[in-house]
């Protein structure tokens, strides 16, 4: 326990030497359900074992306070339904209040192994919102994974987002973004250590990019702690579907506790600087149902 220990107390150290974020691009997109667990990404043989299949229901809300005394909050709904064969259904349903503007939003997605052993699998999101003064209108999103064994895996996606809303002065204002999403992480004994690098374009205005690096320590099969942080460019919707682009800096810590195998608790802890604009730190809470 004691070398555990150490060895998480080294990699945090490791990671707060690089400036901080997570995941920085699109911050106000509605968030994705969880994904196939980590255990489930790990597999090394040809023939994967079949997985046991299970319905997870999570609740919560989150809260962030900006210096310039703005608050930001949000309420979710997500499910996540794993098959026996790994495929994952999952999707969102929020409500997001920012900028004095609240937009819900809707999200559902789909995680697929692509052959028997697992080594290849592919993920697919559809997303929206019907008022669109802060979110996009739509977006898609696509990736592709591969796990090379011995705990690595590689991944590459892209997402493309269109915002569009109705200005005063201005009219309709119109915006796309798309976003390149290009990761590796590494799963070693209890722990997990990952990079994505975020390119986006927006509108033929120029490309920005953005690095995130986050640490987990798995201390029980379902219950974890993370670090992330993360630099870089960042583009933020700041409502009426106008973005800006402006250097960032994130710290974020994340957590999942399960309380026995029917319910548990999830947790975020983030503290973000969007350039010169403003600071904002918060909570996010969700409470999680298995079944």
């Amino acid at each position: 326990m004691n070398c555990r220990l150490y060895i998480l107390g080294w990699l945090l150290l490791v990671l707060l030497n690089v400036n901080a974020q997570t995941p920085p691009v699109e911050s106000v997109g509605a968030r994705p359900a969880a994904t196939p667990a980590a255990e489930s990404k790990t597999n090394t043989s040809n023939q994967a074992k079949p997985v046991d299949p299970e319905l997870q229901i999570e609740v919560g809300g989150s809260f962030e306070q900006l210096s310039r005394g703005d608050t930001w909050q949000s309420y979710f709904l997500n499910f996540n339904r794993k098959f026996r064969s790994a495929q994952t259904l999952y999707g969102s349903a929020c409500v997001v209040r920012r900028f004095g503007l609240t937009d819900p939003c809707l999200m559902i997605g789909l995680y697929q192994p692509l052959n028997k052993s697992r080594r290849w699998a592919a993920t697919f999101e559809a997303s929206g919102s019907p008022r669109h003064q802060v979110l996009p209108v739509y977006a898609f999103f696509g990736q592709i994974e591969r796990n090379f064994g011995k705990g690595w895996l590689g991944h590459a996606g892209l997402r493309h987002s269109h915002y569009s809303a109705d200005d005063v002065i201005l009219g309709r204002v119109t915006n796309t973004v798309n976003l390149g999403i290009f990761g590796v992480e590494r799963y070693f004994k209890a722990y997990r250590a990952a990079y994505n690098l975020y390119v986006a374009h927006l509108n033929g205005k120029g490309t920005s990019a953005s690095h995130v690096f986050q640490g987990n320590y798995y201390y029980d099969e379902r219950n974890s702690i993370g670090l992330g942080l993360a630099f870089g460019e960042e583009i933020e919707s700041v409502g009426v579907a106008r973005l800006i682009r402006t250097q960032v800096q994130e710290v974020s810590v994340t957590g999942r506790q399960w309380m026995n195998q029917k319910w548990g608790f999830s947790y975020v802890a983030v503290w973000h600087r969007q350039g010169k604009l403003y600071t904002r730190s918060g909570v996010q809470i969700g409470v999680l149902l298995r079944f």
